[in-house]
C-alpha cells in the first residue's frame, strides 16, 4: 500500500515540474502548431476592386440605403447619420437632385420609425424632414401605415416619437395628411382608442365615460409621470388633427385665386379638367382599385373634403371625444390644457359646420 502510494504522489507532482531540456535541442511543437514556412507568391482577396477611382456620391448613398435594413443597430444608427449628413450638407430643394429617388429614400426608411432604439427613431424623422415636402406629401400613404402602427404600439416611447411625426406631417402637409386613404378616419380612431374616448351608444358611467365592457383601450387612471405625459401629448396631436382636417378653405380666398387663374390662362377655360392632378391617388375616392372586402372598411375610406370629415366627425366620434374632454379638463395640470385646446377646435369648427 505504501509503494502505490508514493507512486500516485510521484504522478501528480511530475505535472509541476519543469523538463529539462538538453542544451540545442528543439522544443517540442504542440499538436495544434501551425506551419508557416511556406511563401506565397501572391495573395488572392475575394470580391477586389481594381478600380482606383472611388465610388460615386450616389453609389455610397444607395449602399447607405441598403444598410438600413441591417440587423444590427449600430450599422443602421451609422448609415442613418450619413444619410443625414449628406442630404443637411447638400440642402436639395428640387426632388431631381437627391442621390437616389425620394419613394426609395422614403420607402426604406418607414420601418425605422418604429425602430425600438430611440436615436434610430429620431433619426428617421431628421431624415424624412430633409426629403422636399412635394415629396412627402406623394408618399403620404406609406408613411401613415407606420404612424397608425406607431400610435398603437405597445412600447409607450414608440408610441411618444410617432406623435412627433404625426405632428410634423401635420403641420408640413396636413390637407394631404388627413385626406388621403385612412388619413382622417384611421388616424382619428386610432387616437380616439388609445384616449379611451370611443362613443358606444350606451350610457356613460360616473366618470362620463363610456362603459369599460364596451371600450377597447382601458381607461384606467394613469399615475406615472411618463404616462401622464403621452396622454397629454396624445390630446394635444388630436388637437392639431382636428384643425387640420375640418379647417374649410376661405371663400374669398378661393374666388380670388379662381379669377388670378382664368386670367393667367385666358382665352383658355376649364383648363384644370385637362391638367395632371396635384394630389396622390386623386381618384381613390372611386375606389376603382380596391378589392371588395376593403369597401367596407372605414379605416382605409379617403375623405377629400372637409365637409365629409365634419360628417365623420358628428357621426361616430363627437359623443366619445365631449365625453373624455369634460373628465381630462377636471384633471387639470398638462391633460387639462391639451383638453382645452381639443374643445376649443370642436367648438369652432362645429358652429361653423
Amino acid at each position: 500500500m505504501a509503494g502505490a502510494s508514493a507512486k500516485r504522489k510521484k504522478e501528480k507532482a511530475k505535472d509541476f515540474q519543469k523538463p529539462k531540456l538538453k542544451v540545442g535541442k528543439a522544443k517540442p511543437k504542440a499538436s495544434n502548431a501551425t506551419d508557416t514556412s511556406f511563401r506565397a507568391k501572391s495573395i488572392t482577396l475575394k470580391q477586389q476592386s481594381l478600380s482606383t477611382s472611388a465610388p460615386s456620391a450616389s453609389n455610397q448613398f444607395a449602399h447607405q440605403l441598403s444598410l438600413l435594413s441591417s440587423k444590427t443597430d449600430s450599422q443602421r444608427r451609422d448609415a442613418l447619420s450619413s444619410l443625414v449628413n449628406t442630404l443637411a450638407s447638400s440642402k436639395v430643394a428640387d426632388p431631381s437632385e437627391l442621390p437616389q429617388p425620394a419613394v426609395t429614400i422614403i420607402t426604406k426608411a418607414r420601418p425605422l420609425l418604429i425602430d425600438a432604439s430611440k436615436s434610430i427613431r429620431a433619426s428617421t424623422l431628421e431624415l424624412l424632414k430633409l426629403v422636399p415636402t412635394q415629396e412627402v406629401v406623394r408618399n403620404i400613404e406609406t408613411i401613415q401605415i407606420y404612424v397608425h402602427i406607431g400610435l398603437t404600439h405597445m412600447v409607450s416611447d414608440i408610441r411618444m416619437t410617432t406623435l412627433d411625426v404625426l405632428d410634423w406631417l401635420l403641420q408640413v402637409a396636413g390637407e394631404a395628411t388627413v385626406s388621403c386613404a385612412g388619413g382622417w378616419t384611421g388616424t382619428l380612431k386610432r387616437l380616439v382608442g388609445v384616449l379611451g374616448w370611443q362613443s358606444t351608444g350606451g350610457p356613460p358611467n360616473q366618470n362620463g365615460n363610456a362603459p369599460a365592457s364596451q371600450q377597447g383601450w382601458s381607461n384606467t387612471p394613469r399615475t406615472k409621470l411618463e404616462d401622464t405625459k403621452l396622454r397629454a401629448r396624445q390630446i394635444s396631436t388630436l388637437s392639431l388633427l382636428l384643425n387640420a382636417g375640418l379647417r374649410s378653405p376661405n371663400a374669398d380666398e378661393l374666388v380670388l385665386r379662381e379669377r388670378q387663374r382664368a386670367v393667367q390662362l385666358f382665352p383658355l377655360q376649364d383648363t384644370n379638367a385637362h391638367m395632371l392632378p396635384r394630389t396622390p391617388n386623386p381618384f381613390g375616392y372611386l375606389s376603382l382599385f380596391s378589392d371588395a372586402e376593403d369597401l367596407t372598411d372605414e379605416e382605409g375610406h379617403v375623405v377629400a373634403d372637409w365637409a365629409g370629415r365634419m360628417i365623420k366627425l358628428r357621426d361616430a366620434y363627437i359623443h366619445g371625444i365631449e365625453q373624455g374632454v369634460s373628465v381630462a379638463k377636471k384633471e387639470g395640470g398638462e391633460i387639462g390644457r391639451a383638453a382645452m385646446s381639443v374643445e376649443k377646435a370642436v367648438k369652432i369648427h362645429l358652429r361653423r359646420g
